[in-house]
């Protein structure tokens, strides 16, 4: 199965992706980005290289933004060519263009997706990358989840 590594300060935001990529993806969670660029960097040690990384901006210790662009320049350390790097997607409650703008250019994320997210929004980013098919159907719709604030 796939391997995603899903990176968030809030435990309950980690628990609803989590839960949107249920039967997807095997999961590992990091709490702030220097965590997350360590348990990136030690996968493709391994050669157990993670095939997403869903990323939130407002993080402590190291921001989403600085934490994804680190992951971008292990993956050049590595001689990944950018073609061959991690799909990855920031998940933010931060709507602005210039954040959106930023991680897309200079940060490396190929999609956006702001909180509350439901999990169609987030498997559609996702679908749209090529990472999975949608498998939800439209009466999923509706769901939504709050999550702004944890």
């Amino acid at each position: 199965m796939p391997r995603a590594l899903i990176v968030d300060d809030s435990r309950y935001q980690r628990f609803l992706i989590i839960q949107a990529l249920e039967g997807l993806f095997t999961t590992a969670e990091a709490a702030n980005g220097r965590e997350a660029v360590t348990l990136f960097s030690e996968a493709l040690d391994r050669g157990e290289p993670f095939d997403l990384v869903v990323m939130d901006i407002l993080m402590p210790v190291l921001s989403g933004h600085d934490a994804l662009a680190g992951i971008r320049r292990v993956e050049a350390a590595k001689g990944l060519a950018e073609e061959k790097r991690t799909p990855a997607v920031m998940l933010s409650s931060l709507d602005d263009p210039g954040n959106m703008l930023r991680a897309q250019f200079e940060s490396g994320a190929q999609a956006y997706v702001t909180k509350p997210f439901s999990p169609k929004t987030l498997l559609e980013a996702l679908a749209s990358l090529g990472v999975v098919d949608n498998p939800l159907s439209d009466d999923t719709a509706d769901l939504e989840f709050s999550c702004k604030a944890f």
